[in-house]
């Protein structure tokens, strides 16, 4: 590590997606046409990977064996940085001093409370994962110059009962704590890679503070927008266009490759009352950059909350992967489909036009109505279509009872390999029929479901990446591979970004 290196805490790790981005692979064994054995500026100097529920804890052990054990951690991040009173030595103590905090962190529904001074706030819930992290800012020494974070969209328009309350809520948290807020929804596929996986990633920018208190635990240094936040300088942050140099001081750093279109509103918006928020419309675009408002004046008005966002829309002109780019040419039998079971696959995937029953409801029909309905849900696949169409007024009759209810699902259809794939889930390594897991026809009449090497591929990691023994020399179920390839991030969209924030934690950190 070089006294220049940008120091990094990652949190959430997983099989260490953004190390990889980050830091490169750890060897010229790992290196692969995405990934460049070399210096890049970045080091990680503490680690948390914990699974609940969990005995083996295969990612935190793939983590290790990939990266060693040197500043790992393999505990429950709640036992760190959960309780503020008990564990700010802990945090302190723990957490080495760095610059820039990653993580990618599940979308969670957050309850809203007053605390004694009158502000609102995330209520103290154990297991909600936005707390820890928040703690981990809040109370090191000092704060941390950049964040990025990584979410599931979702995150912007939740919970339902009062659209983008959650997110509302973070960008509250990281302004109260000093620092600006930039997002930006970033669909793989659509800068080239091979996986149609859309995430928001967060982007926060430490300031140095409008009071002594928070200046001086986030140091003088500016890591923000440093110009006004008029309508024309935004525009040129958020839409540089192809043929202009990227520029530190001007343009967002998503904007260095992730180029998009679009057109922003006149003025910027005010984040409002955590508690005005309702099942209408999200107000968060698919890109925004939030930041305190001051007013000037003998008798300037409270501070506010400003954001600007848009709905962009991607623009890129650069080479783009297929599934079949990332096939194996001599991939394990066992991955190919059994030519008797393509009736199953064709049900799982297709239209469905049924009928359920809640089990506590069973006595209570008619034994000719069940026996039809069980005759339905027992017969072949390829004839249960024909069966429910049959049968399907005997049901209907009793809908009103609430005795039945229709069960409806739109055609999912087979993987075209000249296409990127859908997005990879957690359960796409199994045999059962399924109608999210990958199938496609890699030649005539041959159908066959995605290996773990290509879950990887799909995600941009190295070929085996996943692939290890426990203790006692037992291998990594093919399962647990496809459900962290399900959880994991595209690796090259943090390889992207890795040049624009280094280039900006180092310009800003010798701004005087």
């Amino acid at each position: 590590m070089s006294e220049e290196d940008i120091r990094v805490v990652e949190l959430f790790a997983g099989v260490g997606g953004f190390r990889l981005g980050l830091e490169g692979p750890p060897s010229e064994e790992w290196a692969t046409e995405f990934l460049e054995f070399k210096e890049t500026g970045f080091n990680i100097v503490w680690s948390n990977q914990w699974e609940p529920g969990s005995k083996s804890q295969w990612a935190s052990k793939i983590y290790s064996e990939r990266f060693g054990n040197v500043g790992h951690s393999n505990e429950d991040i709640h036992d760190v940085a959960f309780n503020e009173e008990e564990l700010i030595d802990s945090i302190r103590n723990q957490i080495p001093e760095f610059d820039l905090l990653v993580g990618g962190f599940p979308c969670q529904d957050y309850s809203v409370a007053r605390t004694v001074s009158g502000e609102l706030g995330i209520r103290g819930e154990k297991g909600k994962l936005w707390i820890p992290i928040r703690n981990i800012i809040r109370h090191h020494r000092p704060r941390p110059k950049v964040i990025l974070l990584e979410n599931v969209p979702r995150l912007l328009n939740s919970p339902a009962s009062s659209r983008g309350l959650n997110f509302a809520i973070i960008i509250t948290d990281l302004i109260r704590l000093g620092y600006e807020v930039e997002w930006r929804v970033i669909n793989a596929a659509d800068y080239g890679m091979p996986q149609q996986r859309s995430r928001v990633f967060i982007l926060a920018y430490r300031t140095p503070g409008s009071s002594s208190k928070i200046t001086s635990v986030n140091g003088p240094e500016k890591f923000q927008i440093t110009f006004q936040k008029t309508r024309k300088n935004m525009e040129k942050w958020f839409f540089r266009t192809n043929n202009e140099p990227w520029d530190v001081d001007k343009h967002s750093p998503f904007s260095q490759f992730f180029l998009m279109n679009g057109t922003l509103d006149k003025s910027p918006q005010i984040l409002g009352d955590l508690k005005s928020y309702s099942s209408k419309k999200s107000r968060f675009g698919k890109a925004g950059y939030a930041y305190l408002h001051r007013y000037g004046g003998r008798n300037p008005k409270p501070q506010e909350i400003r954001f600007w966002t848009v709905n962009g829309e991607p623009n890129y002109e650069g080479r783009r992967m297929r599934v079949l780019d990332i096939l194996e040419t001599n991939f394990d039998e066992k991955y190919q489909l059994d030519s008797s079971r393509i009736d199953e696959w064709n049900y799982a995937k297709g239209n469905k036009n049924e009928f359920r029953i809640r089990k506590q409801d069973r006595e209570n029909v008619d034994p000719e109505v069940l026996a039809a309905y069980d005759l339905c849900m027992s017969a072949p696949f390829s004839k249960r279509s024909g069966l429910w169409t049959q049968h399907r007024h005997k049901f209907l009759a009793l809908l009103g009872e609430n005795k039945f209810y229709k069960y409806d699902e739109g055609t999912m259809g087979l993987d075209d390999v000249n296409d990127p794939s859908r997005t990879i889930v957690t359960a796409e390594i199994g045999t059962t029929p399924s109608r999210m897991r990958h199938i496609f026809e890699d030649s005539p009449g041959r159908y066959r479901r995605l290996s773990p090497v290509e879950t990887e591929r799909l995600n941009m990691f190295p070929d085996n990446w996943t692939k290890i023994e426990d203790t006692k020399g037992r291998e990594i179920p093919d399962s647990r591979r496809g459900f962290m390839m399900g959880n994991a991030l595209v690796v090259g969209i943090i390889s992207r970004l890795r040049d624009p924030i280094r280039n900006l934690i180092r310009k800003r950190s010798d701004v005087d």
